[in-house]
């Protein structure tokens, strides 16, 4: 008994460590497991880390409309247009269109004013400069689809602000201004029948009315202010052209869009200009007379190298005609003391310095319009081109001539003819260059320069000195001035007054 009670004894002071030994593994295993359980379940972020924070509100998108487009983007926020603008269009800014409305237009979530500075400040850094590579190729195929060739290096192009080499700055004629507005352009049967009987009774001709028919019926033109040189070009200032054309690396040949400029005594025993493979040279007896034989590509290459152009035939007329709008530069009546030409037949044969008629003077300062040598102009010849003109609405504005043909205008009569040919309104053609290198060549045709309007007027009309540009003035040619040419086939009276093939 005693035993037992020790025995009994000795376990009731143990219990409670045994039981918390034997509850121990049983109540980490559970807690084990209930811990594992909430990991598989997610509350376990919110128990170690804290509750989920709230996501914030979507920031508001801007999106910046530039000039440059996204290639992705089906459609351009916005274009830049870089076509070659006219002469009087401001080209120092690009212009912004914006996309058109028939377009989708990606929306745009920013303020007016993000969206206009930022437009301003990228819009110009991507604009094109206007003298693109591709408008320039597209003027180029234009221009020889109408006939007229691109230009070439030492030819240059009519750019009413140029930078013209001093060699040729140094040589150019000072321009008139000739107003714009409505004239009337071409002539009527009875002028022609006028102009024929006196060819025929007091000229000694042989005129016919059908040498006028190409000039008529008349029709009513709308021209814009323009300039032109009073005086035809001169031996001495072509020269300086051709020799300019060598520096360049160019000649006579090949030099005036890839064709003949003009005849020189290498390729023509009647002509006058020397050329010794390196310069070009004149007698200065032959300064101041105009050229002669000169191609059309030639005078085009030579006007648009000082920055001016070949006049149209309509511009021409307009300032041979004057404010008096008269049949002759100084009016309706005929007079050997302003013009060169056949009358008197028995007069000295070739032309004259230029300026050597002041007399002959118009109310625009033009001289020499009629007779010395007659003149190049722009315009490709057609007999049927006035009746075509008179097709249109009238008043026609500014008149080009036919998109194409084969012989280019010629105007204001020469040495060589009567004065039926001298008349403002008379018409003829020739081939824009001789059959071959050595082929004749006509000595009387030369041609003068015309240019755009400018704020300024090197000299106004009416100011040209004669005594400045030429000498021996009085209505004959200069003794020994210049060598005395005979007749001229392609204009002999004898053969243009009778042929009507003559005058193209």
């Amino acid at each position: 008994m005693g035993q037992y009670g020790r025995v009994g004894g000795r376990r009731r002071g143990s219990a409670a460590w045994q039981w918390i030994t034997i509850g121990f593994f049983p109540g980490l295993l559970c807690g084990g497991i209930a811990i594992f359980g909430l990991a598989l379940l997610g509350p376990m972020d919110s128990l170690f880390t804290g509750p989920t924070p709230t996501a914030p509100p979507p920031e508001r998108i801007v999106m910046v409309v530039t000039a440059t487009p996204d290639p992705d983007a089906p459609t351009p926020t916005a274009v830049v247009v870089t076509a070659t603008p006219a002469p009087e269009e401001d080209m120092g800014e690009a212009v912004v269109v914006p996309p058109s409305t028939d377009e989708p237009t990606p929306a745009v979530i920013a303020t007016e004013t993000e969206t206009e500075t930022e437009t301003e400040t990228e819009a110009p850094a991507t604009a094109v400069t206007p003298q693109s590579q591709s408008a320039s190729e597209t003027e180029s195929q234009l221009a020889g689809s109408q006939g007229v060739l691109p230009t070439v290096p030492g030819a240059g192009n009519a750019d009413p602000t140029p930078d013209i080499p001093p060699a040729l700055r140094d040589i150019a004629s000072p321009l008139v201004s000739v107003p714009g507005g409505t004239f009337t352009m071409g002539t009527t049967f009875d002028e022609v029948l006028t102009a024929v009987e006196e060819c025929l009774t007091r000229d000694g001709g042989n005129c016919q009315p059908s040498y006028g028919e190409d000039a008529s019926p008349q029709v009513q033109v709308q021209l814009e202010p323009y300039q032109m040189e009073p005086t035809e070009v001169t031996f001495r200032q072509y020269v300086a052209f051709l020799n300019y054309l060598r520096s360049q690396g160019s000649s006579h040949l090949n030099g005036c869009f890839g064709l003949m400029c003009i005849q020189t005594l290498n390729e023509n025993p009647n002509a006058v200009i020397t050329f010794d493979g390196a310069n070009y040279d004149i007698p200065a007896a032959s300064a101041n007379f105009p050229v002669y034989a000169v191609t059309w590509y030639g005078a085009r290459a030579y006007c648009e190298a000082l920055g001016r152009r070949l006049p149209t035939e309509a511009e021409w007329e307009r300032a041979a005609r004057g404010e008096l709008a008269a049949r002759y530069p100084w009016g309706n009546e005929w007079s050997a003391n302003n013009a060169k030409t056949r009358v008197p037949v028995d007069g000295p044969q070739g032309p004259v310095a230029v300026g050597s008629y002041p007399s002959g003077r118009n109310s625009y300062g033009m001289l020499d319009m009629a007779g010395n040598v007659e003149e190049w102009v722009n315009d490709w010849y057609d007999a049927a081109y006035y009746t075509t003109l008179a097709n249109e609405p009238q008043p026609v504005t500014d008149p080009q001539g036919p998109v194409a043909g084969v012989q280019k205008v010629l105007r204001g009569g020469s040495w060589n003819s009567m004065p039926f040919f001298s008349r403002t309104m008379h018409r003829r053609s020739a081939d824009p260059l001789p059959a071959d290198n050595t082929a004749d060549f006509p000595r009387s045709i030369g041609f003068r320069c015309a240019a755009d309007a400018a704020t300024e007027i090197p000299i106004s009309p009416g100011g040209v000195n004669p005594g400045d540009l030429g000498s021996g003035l009085g209505g004959t040619a200069p003794a020994g001035a210049a060598p005395t040419l005979p007749a001229d086939p392609e204009t002999d009276s004898s053969t243009e007054d009778t042929n009507p093939d003559t005058r193209g």
